[in-house]
């Protein structure tokens, strides 16, 4: 598996990501805070939880949420928040774990999602979390002074990725995407209408571009994070980016043995 995870700040410096490899026990994991921004300490607090995660492996939400370093930061009469998606990939056992708390998006490719013979608009995907937001669009989970043990009861998802052709996941803060906004529309016809993340496009396509480069495995992780941190400038630059944001992206080798088939013929 490849992995990356990268963050940019837009106005607020509350969003943090990270990634780890773990060659010893042969494991791989990215963290995505947002920090919430109508608490001051938001940032700090989305720090602390990535640090946690990626310095001290601390990868179960309930562990996190309980540390010593948060309940000192509430102590010190901190008044941040945040959102969390982590994902840890068992590379022994074949399977990935995410956990979340709050919004944003995960969603799920398969090594060809770049090839739709019914539609000029070539990427697919699904989306695989469901954000925990109110009707009215308040967060109904999240760590903060104010959660409670509800709001603190994280979602958890286990995935096998098995495609023949491999699998992709992109995860992200709300800054880039969350599947609340995704909203649908019905016509004088009758006919459905969804709204599609031009954003989300953008980085696929960009994604596409850079895996028919043909790398090879050893190079190709450490594109990949070149890659997350420049397309997060390049939305920036192009002004796409309304709040901070964090990426975080997990390629399958199946995927590169998919593209060098594409490539060779």
């Amino acid at each position: 598996m490849f992995i990356s995870a990268a963050y940019i700040d837009i106005k607020l410096h509350q969003d943090y990501a990270d990634f780890f490899i773990d060659e010893e026990d042969d494991l791989k994991g990215l963290i995505i805070c947002d920090g919430i921004g109508e608490f001051k300490d938001s940032g700090t607090v989305a720090r602390t939880v990535a640090e946690l995660f990626i310095d001290k492996r601390i990868l179960k939400t309930e562990s996190l949420i309980h540390s010593i370093e948060l309940k000192t930061l509430k102590e010190k009469g901190l008044t941040g928040g945040t959102t969390l998606i982590s994902l840890v990939t068992d590379l022994k056992n074949h399977k990935t774990n995410i956990q979340y708390l709050g919004n944003g998006g995960i969603i799920q490719c398969r090594g060809d999602f770049a090839v739709n013979a019914n539609s000029g608009i070539s990427y697919r995907y699904s989306d695989i979390m469901i954000p925990h937001i109110s009707p009215d669009g308040a967060l109904t989970k999240h760590i903060s002074n104010h959660s409670g043990k509800q709001e603190l009861k994280a979602s958890e998802i286990e995935l096998k990725l098995t495609s023949e052709v491999g699998d992709i996941l992109l995860l992200f803060s709300d800054g880039i995407g969350s599947l609340e906004n995704n909203f649908i529309l019905k016509d004088d016809e009758q006919r459905y209408w969804r709204y599609e993340n031009t954003i989300i496009q953008i980085i696929l396509e960009s994604l596409d571009e850079l895996l028919t480069k043909n790398y090879d495995d050893e190079k190709f992780e450490d594109q990949l994070a070149l890659f997350n941190i420049s397309i997060l400038k390049q939305l920036k630059s192009e002004k796409r980016l309304e709040d901070d944001a964090a990426l975080g992206i997990l390629i399958s080798p199946e995927v590169l043995y998919y593209y060098k088939s594409k490539i060779n013929g």
